[in-house]
């Protein structure tokens, strides 16, 4: 299996967190997207592209899931 580089783990991480939302909270995605202040398109193309996600959107998705965001200093980081 191919190793998959930070970006894209990161990238998946927000899709798998998406989906979270929804079935934690028993949300379709018209109601997720509602829930977030979004549009069901938007949903879709920040499902498409993550790495487009707001910090906000991020923090919102965070709290209906029940996780947490932690920054960690790594070693040999400028």
């Amino acid at each position: 299996m191919k190793k998959k580089n930070t970006d894209q783990r990161q990238k998946d991480d927000v899709r798998v967190l998406i989906e979270e939302a929804k079935i934690r909270n028993d949300f379709n995605e018209s109601e997720l997207s509602r829930y977030l202040g979004i549009s069901t398109t938007t949903l879709t193309e920040k499902k498409d592209n993550p790495g487009k996600i707001t910090l906000e959107k991020l923090l919102i998705l965070l709290e209906l899931t029940g996780k947490e965001m932690k920054f960690v200093e790594r070693a040999g980081a400028l």
